[in-house]
């Protein structure tokens, strides 16, 4: 059984996620815009299925998906007898995207086959062929754990060893802003 690789992206973070790329839970009083071409309820399970085409958008950030399923809180059955109530369900608790997804903000883009957003964590676990792309810095993996509201991030692989397919690979560019400070004087 192949072990797992660890890494603590520090410059992956710095060079994919910045600080301004946080947006979920900086912003996390915006509402959370869900759109899909079905959509299927549970209010007895506090869930909702959306299929086809599925995106999510909260203030600049969005995440896509061929399926978005939406778990909320078990709310307390005294709620759920006033208006307006939603049959006894709370806040959000976590997002599950599979199939095409793409976690997108204006400074990055992320691509993977699964991914689960957890609302009271500001986390967000993308699984499966994982390639992230900010500018012209790539980061790929198995496995991406990203902090929305820090930027931190991990990376995480199924290989050792050099020359391993499946360990986590970074190719970052020094930034070109200031050309002239490397030419020979």
């Amino acid at each position: 059984m192949k072990g797992l690789v660890c890494i603590t992206a520090m410059a992956a973070a710095a060079a994919l996620a910045g600080p301004s790329a946080a947006q979920i839970a900086t912003h996390s009083k915006a509402p959370v815009d869900i759109a899909a071409d079905t959509v299927e309820t549970s209010n007895s399970g506090c869930t909702a299925t959306y299929s086809g085409a599925a995106e999510a958008l909260q203030d600049n950030a969005r995440l896509r998906a061929d399926v978005l399923r939406l778990f909320m809180k078990p709310g307390s059955k005294a709620n759920a007898a006033k208006p307006g109530a939603t049959g006894g369900c709370g806040d959000m608790e976590r997002i599950e995207a599979e199939g095409s997804v793409y976690y997108v903000t204006p400074e990055q883009r992320v691509r993977a086959n699964k991914a689960v957003y957890e609302a009271g964590s500001t986390t967000i676990t993308l699984t499966g062929d994982v390639v992230a792309v900010r500018g012209q810095n790539v980061m790929r993996g198995d496995k991406m754990i990203f902090n929305t509201d820090t930027g931190a991030g991990q990376v995480v692989g199924t290989s050792k060893g050099r020359g391993s397919k499946d360990r986590p690979r970074g190719v970052f560019y020094p930034s070109q802003s200031d050309s002239t400070s490397d030419k020979p004087k």
